[in-house]
C-alpha cells in the first residue's frame, strides 16, 4: 500500500488500489478513507467519483484522444499531470494559467502540442464557451519562439495538426514586410 500511495502522490491521482491476490485496497487520496472493496472500479466509475459536477467542457476534452504517434510521443508523469491542470483550469473558466518549467529539457515544447492539440480538436473556443451543443469553429492558437531552433523544434512537435492549420512565419519574410 505504500507503494501505492507514493505512486498516486507523485501522478497526483485521487484514487489508488493495491491487490495481493486474495483481496482488494483501495484508498482516496484526498479523503483519507481505506479499506478493502469488492472489486476494481472501471474507468467510467472512477470518472464519475472524481468529477461529480457535471462540466460540458470538461467531458469535451475528455472526448478527445491525445495524439500520441502510436505510442512514440509519451508524457512523462509531471507533463501529464501539468497537461490535466491546465485542462481543468481551462474547464473551469480560469482566465490566468502559468506553468513553470526548466528552461532545457522539460517538455514545454510537448505540453504546448498536447494542449493545443486537446483545445484545436474539442473546438475550445472562446466564442462558444458558454453555449451548448457542439462548438462551431476551432480556437486560433499562437506558438511563439524566441529562436529560430525552437520554432523550427515547434513545427515539427505539430506536425500531427493538419497542413492547412499550420502557419509557420519566418522571420526572413517579417522583415520583408
Amino acid at each position: 500500500m505504500g507503494q501505492a500511495k507514493d505512486y498516486a502522490g507523485k501522478l497526483a491521482i485521487r484514487y489508488t488500489y493495491a491487490s495481493n491476490g486474495q483481496g482488494i485496497y483501495g484508498i482516496d487520496m484526498d479523503t483519507g478513507d481505506e479499506g478493502g472493496v469488492l472489486a476494481f472500479p472501471t474507468p467510467d466509475e472512477l470518472w464519475h467519483r472524481t468529477h461529480v459536477t457535471h462540466n460540458i467542457w470538461r467531458d469535451r476534452f475528455a472526448a478527445v484522444p491525445f495524439e500520441d504517434r502510436g505510442g512514440y510521443f509519451q508524457g512523462r508523469y509531471y507533463q501529464d499531470i501539468a497537461i490535466e491542470r491546465v485542462l481543468a483550469a481551462i474547464a473551469d473558466q480560469k482566465q490566468r494559467i502559468l506553468l513553470t518549467l526548466a528552461t532545457a529539457g522539460t517538455g514545454k515544447t510537448f505540453i504546448a502540442f498536447k494542449l493545443a492539440w486537446k483545445l484545436f480538436n474539442s473546438r475550445g473556443n472562446l466564442t462558444d464557451w458558454h453555449k451548448e451543443g457542439q462548438p462551431t469553429r476551432r480556437p486560433p492558437i499562437l506558438f511563439l519562439a524566441d529562436r529560430n531552433n525552437l520554432a523550427d523544434q515547434a513545427y515539427k512537435a505539430f506536425s500531427a495538426f493538419p497542413e492547412d492549420a499550420q502557419v509557420r512565419i519566418v522571420p526572413a519574410d517579417i522583415s520583408k514586410r
